[in-house]
């Protein structure tokens, strides 16, 4: 695939070239299914460091407020409770969802 978009809850969250979205990834949750990823070389696999997200997975049927990943997300703010973020320009052609980016 040249692009790949992320999707949180039935929501967009980040949308890039693969290059953007495997090596320069902007939201939290991208960082966190890309750091899923097994490494197939030991020694590189012990470098690396796994995103564990913490709290429960939300109800897509009773979503929270605002930000659909901000009670999972280490970077929510108040902000993230009351506004949903829209996507923006990351970089050309890189788009996230996130007030904190």
């Amino acid at each position: 695939s040249d692009r790949i978009g992320v999707m949180y809850l039935g929501n967009l969250v980040e949308i890039g070239t693969a290059n953007e979205i495997i090596f320069h990834n902007a939201h939290p949750y991208t960082k966190s299914l890309i750091s899923a990823i097994p490494v197939a070389d030991p020694i590189t696999a012990r470098k690396s460091q796994r995103i564990i997200l913490q709290g429960d997975v939300p109800s897509p049927l009773n979503p929270p407020s605002g930000c659909p990943f901000r009670t999972r997300c280490p970077r929510a703010t108040e902000k993230c409770a009351v506004e949903k973020p829209v996507l923006r320009e990351v970089s050309p052609g890189h788009m996230a969802a996130c007030h904190e980016i």
